[in-house]
């Protein structure tokens, strides 16, 4: 590490000390994966200020031949993360494909990376960690440009990070959508679901009333932040919370919940002294309606009810369902933008929150 030259004066040292790391790394002497030289080793070994060192960085990491991993430092990356990508290529991985929400999304995806000469390649995981891995794993065998990608079990710390990094690590930009990883940094566009929990709530309290129980995920950040804005809302104004009448499922407890005549049972005992109720997605107040009435219960006279998504569910459901709406098709779209962004700048990190919509229908009223 001693044929770098500062003395040519009509080039800036930054641009010099990428030229050098480069030729290191196509000489072999750096190779994927290895540390790259700290900091303070090449300010003291050329006699360069930290900004300048830091500035080479930051455009070898743009360009592909750097990746820094939080906490650990600078590393080479694979050969092919700084060649230039003809295919263009990019990945859309969601929880499920073909019904609810998810067209919408995909719809708004592929409406805007089309338009900029994209294709596109779908995959799902069924919010199945072991799945997630498989479609991964298999995803980085193409010629990829960028990811798009919903997490699967958000709200855990994700065995899958290491199949994260491999993305990155090849130069592959990753947007999520819908929710993120706590543990990995990450770009996302996210619909503000505490936001979305306190007005669904709020909704309920200014209709009159004060016994309001939630069916929330546990598995999925969206149902955490749900429920932080359900508890929001009653602290602001001055409701106990009903533990009794807060509901947890995960995506293993779905069909048996709510199928089930003993779970039916049990949920049935826990409402008892509510008379309205928050609900994760339109999919379970669905459920919860025919629960309901098959009990000599009716929406909205004897509970009313609330949910997320304002899917086409929503709108043929039995009772229309009031409903805040999730931004499906405009989430899709900024998410495509904004990865094709950070296409054109890896030093990029997006985070954005989109701001929910009460949808008001027929299944609440006033007490």
């Amino acid at each position: 590490m001693n044929n770098l030259s500062m003395d040519n004066l009509n080039e800036p040292k930054y641009k010099k000390l990428i030229d050098y790391i480069i030729e290191y790394i196509k000489n072999g002497d750096l190779k994927p994966n290895d540390k790259i030289f700290s900091e303070l080793e090449l300010m003291d070994r050329f006699n360069i200020s930290r900004h300048t060192v830091r500035k080479a960085f930051d455009r070898l990491v743009n360009e592909g031949w750097l990746y820094k991993v939080q906490g650990k430092g600078t590393f080479v990356s694979y050969p092919s993360a700084n060649l230039k990508r003809d295919g263009k290529l990019i990945a859309v991985v969601t929880t499920y494909l073909g019904d609810y929400i998810f067209p919408e999304i995909i719809e708004g995806i592929e409406n805007v990376l089309t338009q900029k000469g994209y294709s596109i390649i779908l995959g799902n995981t069924d919010n199945k960690i072991e799945k997630e891995r498989v479609v991964l794993k298999n995803l980085l065998s193409n010629n990829l440009c960028g990811l798009i990608t919903e997490p699967t079990k958000s709200v855990f710390s994700n065995p899958n990070n290491d199949i994260y990094q491999q993305f990155i690590n090849r130069g592959i930009p990753i947007m999520f959508i819908n929710g993120h990883y706590n543990d990995f940094k990450s770009s996302y566009i996210i619909e503000d679901d505490i936001h979305a929990g306190y007005i669904a709530t709020k909704h309920l309290v200014l209709e009159g009333h004060e016994r309001i129980g939630g069916i929330f995920k546990s598995d999925d950040m969206q149902g955490h932040r749900r429920y932080q804005g359900f508890v929001k809302c009653l602290r602001e104004y001055n409701i106990e919370i009903p533990e009794k009448g807060v509901i947890w499922y995960s995506t293993e407890d779905r069909d048996d919940f709510f199928n089930d005549k003993d779970y039916i049972n049990i949920l049935l005992r826990r409402l008892n002294n509510c008379s309205a109720v928050v609900c994760y997605n339109d999919q379970i107040a669905v459920r919860i309606l025919d629960i309901l009435k098959n009990n000599g219960l009716r929406v909205p006279d004897d509970y009313s009810i609330v949910s997320f998504d304002n899917s086409n569910i929503a709108q043929t459901a039995e009772v229309k369902l009031t409903t805040v709406a999730h931004p499906k098709a405009v989430m899709g779209e900024r998410a495509a933008n904004a990865l094709l962004e950070i296409i054109d700048d890896k030093s990029l990190l997006i985070q954005e929150k989109m701001e929910p919509k009460l949808v008001i229908r027929e299944s609440t009223k006033k007490v």
